[in-house]
């Protein structure tokens, strides 16, 4: 018996010719890119090689790897690491578990729905300086509200912004409350687009909302919490406005983050050869993070599909 062997056809003369025409198309936005991204990152890289000054006041000298064998043996910077692990170990999942939990409440239509969802989506869109401000005042020993029950028990104030490890708790609160009204709305997203027949055949199985929650809703948003978990950790050790208008990293570091700490020695230290190995570090972390991530999800969404 002879096989017959299908060859795919080669592209046409007009294929050959649209791809060509592609690259015009997105030559501006890849030159953008190059310019504000990629050539940033080559000179971070460089310079993290470097006795790099960012004041300018003398030329970077070559050291070698010793910028990357001080950091890993300063204190400071091992400080922020961890500090920077507590955030994220503790901001992602409390944004995930907040965000799909309102996401699951307001999946039910009630008077008011769409009012509740801008006004929990709010402090997304809200300048995070002025929402810090506003924290500030509200956790401040004396005259802030978050105080306030506590004097009327006769408690002596929390020192919020100015006490270990209250400094650090104070971060962790503001960046859940200004991420989980986004993550509500990706997950009510995953949650419209489940079909209405799950539930109710789940209904007439006699399972309650608990348990129509635990094995529809929160399997079937398996993909939504892969792309929020990346994305949240991405964003946790990014943060950095918080941190400079709340703590400043204070007090003694232990609300400085790996961000901070670049900050700090670039641009009050002016230790620019440090700050630039702290940076491909916290890159490098960054993307090692989601590459492991997504790779375990989708392993569990391999096993879920057997």
């Amino acid at each position: 018996m002879v096989r017959k062997i299908r060859y795919s056809p080669a592209p046409s003369l007009l294929a050959r010719r649209e791809g060509r025409l592609g690259y015009p198309l997105i030559a501006p936005t890849t030159t953008l890119l190059s310019i504000f991204y990629l050539l940033p990152l080559a000179h971070t890289v460089l310079y993290s090689f470097t006795d790099w000054n960012p004041a300018g006041f003398s030329a970077a000298h070559p050291v070698g790897l010793s910028n990357y064998a001080r950091i890993f043996t300063d204190a400071e910077f091992l400080n922020a690491v961890l500090v920077t692990v507590v955030l994220v170990a503790t901001v992602v999942p409390l944004s995930l578990a907040s965000g799909l939990v309102l996401a699951a409440m307001m999946r039910s239509p009630f008077r008011g729905r769409s009012a509740v969802r801008a006004i929990l989506f709010l402090p997304f869109i809200a300048p995070t300086v002025g929402s810090a401000l506003v924290f500030t005042y509200l956790l401040t020993p004396f005259g802030g509200l978050a105080n306030a029950p506590l004097q009327l028990f006769g408690l002596p104030p929390v020192p919020f912004l100015n006490a270990a490890p209250w400094s650090l708790v104070a971060i962790v609160l503001f960046t859940v409350w200004s991420q989980v009204g986004f993550t509500m709305i990706i997950y009510s997203s995953a949650l419209a687009v489940i079909p209405e027949s799950y539930y109710e055949a789940a209904t007439l199985d006699g399972a309650g909302p608990f348990r129509q929650f635990r094995s529809i809703s929160w399997p079937l948003v398996g993909p939504t919490t892969t792309f929020l978990t990346v994305t949240g950790t991405l964003g946790a050790l990014q943060a950095f406005t918080q941190i400079h208008v709340l703590t400043r990293g204070g007090p003694a570091g232990s609300s400085t983050t790996v961000l901070y700490w670049i900050y700090e020695q670039g641009f009050v230290r002016f230790d620019g050869g440090a700050a630039t190995a702290g940076a491909v570090v916290l890159l490098l972390a960054g993307l090692m993070i989601a590459s492991v991530q997504l790779k375990l999800s989708t392993r569990r969404d391999a096993v879920e599909m057997q």
